[in-house]
């Protein structure tokens, strides 16, 4: 049953990203398969959702994207729409990095690669995040025949 944004469909989204990932660093798009993933709660502002690694990551790698989660959340931008074209938005302790991005209600943030890659793997979670819950959300006879006016029940 379809419930919204879940830590299971993250999971299950990360699940589809990865290869990507490898892909990318295998072909040198991208200088590794290495990084933290974080997701902000919709619901709960400033609450990390959920959190996924590939590779051989540090602690700082993991704050790093959790610093960059809360500058686009707090500026709803991405960060390096905030670097580039609004850099009066930023407050001291704010970390400088792209890889945060704001899409479709949605706050997620990669870092572990380069800045403007950390953001593209971002897209890409959000991206597989939206096609499964568009999945499971429409039942095989339509989206009004979910037998239910309310999730959850």
């Amino acid at each position: 049953m379809f419930t919204g944004l879940t830590t299971e469909l993250c999971a299950k989204a990360w699940a589809l990203v990865t290869p990507a990932i490898e892909k990318a660093a295998e072909t040198r798009a991208i200088r590794g398969a290495v990084g933290d993933l974080v997701v902000m709660d919709p619901a709960r502002p400033g609450t990390i959702l959920w959190a996924g690694s590939i590779g051989d990551t540090e602690d700082k790698t993991y704050g790093y994207a959790v610093a960059k989660a809360k500058v686009a959340e707090r500026t709803g931008l991405d960060t390096s729409r905030v670097r580039m074209d609004q850099p009066h938005l930023y407050t001291a302790g704010d970390i400088l990095y792209p890889g945060g991005v704001v899409r479709h209600g949605m706050v997620v943030a990669f870092s572990g690669v380069e800045g403007e890659a950390d953001e593209m793997i971002a897209e890409w979670f959000i991206a597989a995040v939206r096609g499964l819950a568009r999945l499971a959300f429409v039942s095989d006879q339509g989206p009004d025949a979910t037998g239910t006016r309310y999730l959850g029940d």
